[in-house]
């Protein structure tokens, strides 16, 4: 993972927003024609922050619409082949607060995400509400230490 271009642990004059990118390999097959989705956000919080990948069994391949003509249509990966490693990115917005934020990631099945790779970021996608709240869907303190990808250390602002 990096965060704004750097490692898995940068530390911060401040809050506010800040880029993440890490890369994907999503391979179920016992997931039949599900859409999985990939989201993210901060531990602590209440939902995440974005969804960043959307597809059926495997990552990698090209996109479609999937769910077309109802009120699930997004745009998804579909991979009749191998799993594939792809590289997602999107923003977190930080606290300002001093402290340690760990940005976590998880799975959802809310049959709509954004795919957040070079060529989804290309088409114009909405942030769909339901996904987000899968943070604590199965966890009510969201995801655990074992989901941690990065960390975020916003330091007080120096006396002067």
């Amino acid at each position: 993972m990096k965060i704004d271009g750097r490692g898995d642990m940068v530390r911060v004059r401040g809050g506010g927003s800040h880029t993440v990118s890490f890369d994907v390999l999503h391979d179920c097959s016992e997931c039949g024609n599900a859409v999985n989705q990939v989201i993210v956000g901060l531990a602590g919080q209440d939902r995440a922050q974005a969804s960043v990948w959307n597809g059926k069994q495997r990552s990698g391949g090209g996109l479609k619409v999937v769910n077309a003509g109802t009120h699930v249509e997004a745009l998804a990966e579909d991979n009749p082949g191998p799993a594939e490693w792809v590289n997602v990115s999107c923003d977190l917005v930080v606290p300002d607060e001093p402290g340690v934020y760990s940005v976590r990631a998880r799975y959802a099945q809310a049959y709509q995400g954004r795919v957040m790779t070079v060529e989804g970021r290309a088409i114009c996608q909405p942030e769909y509400e339901d996904v987000l709240g899968w943070w604590r869907v199965d966890r009510p303190e969201g995801p655990g230490p074992e989901s941690a990808i990065g960390t975020v250390i916003v330091e007080a602002e120096a006396a002067g």
